[in-house]
């Protein structure tokens, strides 16, 4: 064989390389007709008021809208109250989402023992993102490699009603 039959041979096997990989590739990531989980407020509640802090819980809902089931991995939020950041956190739900179903987790808050003190209601906010594995063969591996980390966006909004009245 000469040098340009050998370089023949060798352009031709990099070229079917190329094909498998971007076939590959396609397949891992391209073909995923997932929808990622969406989150509700189910409510909130106090749970410790030692006079320095005020700890709530919010209870969150999470649906899962694919018939794979869906494993929430960590979520990382911060609550706001009447328009100011109180808290910042991360937190993981432990949990995942079945098929086609949907499941309450808590995230906690610890806040300055002022902030529900002030008025009857108070608004809040509770932002973030839910890192998740998709459905998929390869989505957990592509996960734990940090090559593919979907998040789905929490934004929930919502008054607290404190019992403070003045009256």
């Amino acid at each position: 064989m000469n040098t340009a039959q050998n370089m023949q041979c060798w352009i031709g096997a990099r070229t079917i390389l190329l094909v498998c990989f971007s076939i590959a590739l396609v397949g891992m990531t391209g073909c995923n007709k997932s929808s990622a989980p969406t989150f509700s407020a189910v409510g909130v509640r106090q749970l410790e008021d030692d006079g320095n802090r005020t700890i709530i819980q919010f209870s969150i809902e999470a649906k899962n809208p694919n018939k794979e089931p869906i494993p929430l991995k960590q979520i990382s939020y911060r609550v706001e109250m009447n328009g100011t950041e109180v808290f910042r956190g991360v937190r993981s739900p432990e949990t995942t989402l079945h098929t086609f179903s949907s499941h309450v987790f808590y995230l906690p808050a610890v806040l300055p023992i002022d902030t529900l003190n002030t008025a009857n209601e108070v608004e809040y906010r509770l932002i973030g993102a839910a890192q998740y594995i998709p459905p998929g063969r390869l989505s957990e591996v592509l996960f734990d490699a940090k090559v593919k980390v979907p998040e789905a966006p929490i934004n929930i909004i919502g008054t607290i009603n404190t019992n403070n009245s003045s009256e």
